[in-house]
């Protein structure tokens, strides 16, 4: 729900952005090799293999997941909000793109006094999108296309509509009583805790005036913190999940889940949070084929996130690439660009695998990280979709669509406006009335239907480089292997599975090309060039490589 991008540090990062910025420089995005291919090798059949490894309980090592903001989607009766049968409608939109399965905003009842992240019924659909019948009905559809879809889970707080909220607020005697964190006064020895940012007010404690106590809240006043000291708590939040994994969901995005448990020093994956999230997986386990991803709030590292590689997370975000990817992308140095993955190999467990993002509801549009030059952000989606990890693809990134400039919650609102499907405006095939937001920028050139008649076009890039991924496990379990280059401007790298490995070659320089030599690469064999605009050449344990201006290039070596 939160990243460190959406306030102050958000205009950090813009301005190392502009003050490190380079002259915008044309990059091919064909996956047609420009020379034909010095080798060639046996193809398989990649549309078995993909069946193969997005079947059984790794299926999410190899996915390619696509989140929906379910309000700004497709609105499928006129009243200008995106709806779940409207979302069931362009799933077939989405499996042509190379999509696997979905990650959905939240879906619950909620006053939306946090875009759905104040939840006022952890077991219900929010009249807006729907019932749970239509929701039924979009996971048979999904799992029809062998679609899996996932749910935002948001467990650390409630709204203050919610049920369980309006009775403990009531008195100190009520059977909810003790389900949120309450005090005498405005602060408590034992949470060392305030909100999580500026942007959440000044104070963590509000009074309630019905108990003349003070509740807690690490985000907005209308989002109690509830308190997992409570063992009712944790047997209710847990019967959630299973009341969405019995419909048949496959999984959840888990809300800042670092920040259930508060102690009077820390307030960030403490050990009786890290207990509880063992519990969650417990519960995931005993279902078939079900997996989760953390929203970590530890923006250098989500190791904790995983504990021994089985009994935590699946999955958690690794935004130290995710939401500072627009830094080393305005410099030219290969090795800002790769220690995000660098660190993860070093730091986290056997089993643990990143989740990786360009964009998401929490930040700006990829179009704005990336200042507006476009080989910024396919180059950001080639390293995301090359280096080890699932990646997500933020709605409408695959078309740059552009932010927009109104807020109805705050400015995270700005990257959360409607996908563009048509070029028929007013409403470009989202609804037929008045959208709940107004578009972002140039809708008309951002649309799907105008995208996909362009061979050159942003969504071109993307499918063509999905198309490359799927069905080949070096992308989503294969070994890393960082290839040292004499030019520190350009990036190398192989991917490799036990039959197969890849090259993966990019240039951080948008103005001039780069040639340069890895030694002692030894490379299993010649280079195929399967997408891009490279050279590679192999000169006995050598390896020489020539990359466009702003280029980057996929081979097969093996």
């Amino acid at each position: 729900m939160r990243s460190p991008l959406s306030s102050a540090a958000h205009t950090v990062a813009l301005v190392a952005l502009v003050a490190g910025s380079l002259a915008v420089a044309s990059c091919s995005s064909s996956s047609k090799p420009t020379t034909p291919p010095s080798a060639t090798y046996p193809e398989p059949d990649r549309a078995a293999a993909a069946t193969k490894l997005l079947t059984g309980p790794d299926w999410y090592r190899h996915a390619v997941v696509y989140e929906v903001n379910v309000r700004s989607f497709q609105d499928s009766n006129g009243d200008g909000l995106g709806d779940l049968k409207g979302l069931t409608s362009r799933l077939d939109d989405l499996k042509s793109l190379g999509v696997d399965a979905l990650w959905l905003m939240p879906i619950m009842p909620t006053p939306f006094k946090d875009s759905g992240y104040d939840i006022a019924d952890y077991q219900a659909i929010n009249p807006d999108y729907g019932t749970l019948a239509d929701f039924d009905a979009l996971l048979v559809e999904a799992h029809k296309r062998s679609m899996r879809v996932m749910i935002d889970l948001v467990l650390n707080h409630t709204s203050d509509q919610h049920a369980w909220f309006k009775d403990s607020r009531s008195s100190k005697t009520n059977p909810h009583a003790d389900w949120y964190v309450w005090s005498d006064t405005p602060s408590d020895p034992n949470v060392g805790c305030g909100t999580f940012s500026a942007q959440f007010g000044a104070s963590a404690w509000e009074l309630a005036k019905e108990r003349n106590q003070y509740y807690f809240h690490r985000f907005y006043k209308q989002q109690p913190d509830l308190n997992y000291r409570s063992p009712a708590v944790v047997k209710a939040t847990l019967d959630a999940t299973r009341f969405w994994l019995d419909r048949g969901v496959d999984g959840f995005r888990c809300d800042v889940i670092g920040l259930l448990f508060e102690s009077a020093t820390a307030c960030d994956m403490i050990p009786e949070t890290k207990d509880y999230i063992r519990q969650l997986r417990a519960v995931l386990d005993s279902y078939p084929d079900r997996a989760m991803v953390a929203e970590s709030t530890n923006y250098s590292s989500a190791a904790d996130y995983f504990g021994d590689g089985k009994d935590m997370f699946h999955m958690a975000f690794n935004f130290a690439y995710g939401y500072f990817w627009g830094i080393p992308f305005s410099g030219t140095l290969s090795s800002t660009l790769e220690q995000p993955f660098l660190d993860s190999q070093s730091k986290n467990p056997l089993g643990a695998q990143d989740a990786l993002v360009i964009g998401s509801h929490d930040v700006a549009r990829a179009y704005d990280s990336a200042q507006s030059i476009e080989s910024r952000w396919r180059r950001a989606a080639f390293v995301q979709m090359t280096m080890p990890g699932t990646p997500y693809v933020y709605y409408g990134e695959e078309l740059a669509l552009r932010p927009g400039s109104t807020a109805v919650v705050d400015n995270r609102d700005y990257a959360r406006t409607p996908m563009v499907w048509t070029k028929a405006a007013p409403g470009y095939g989202f609804t037929t009335g008045t959208p709940w937001i107004p578009f972002g920028d140039v809708p008309e050139q951002t649309s799907v239907e105008g995208e996909k008649a362009d061979a050159s076009s942003n969504y071109a890039f993307y499918k063509q480089l999905l198309a490359v991924r799927r069905g080949r496990a070096a992308f989503g379990t294969g070994a890393l292997k960082v290839l040292a280059v004499d030019d520190p401007s350009i990036v190398l790298f192989t991917r490799s599975s036990a039959d197969e490995t890849y090259v993966i070659a990019m240039s951080m320089d948008e103005t001039d090309p780069h040639t340069g030599t890895a030694a002692g690469a030894a490379l299993p064999g010649d280079p195929q060039l399967l997408f891009g605009d490279a050279t590679l050449v192999r000169s006995g344990a050598d390896a020489k490589i020539t990359v466009a201006a702003a280029g980057m290039a996929i081979f097969r070596v093996k």
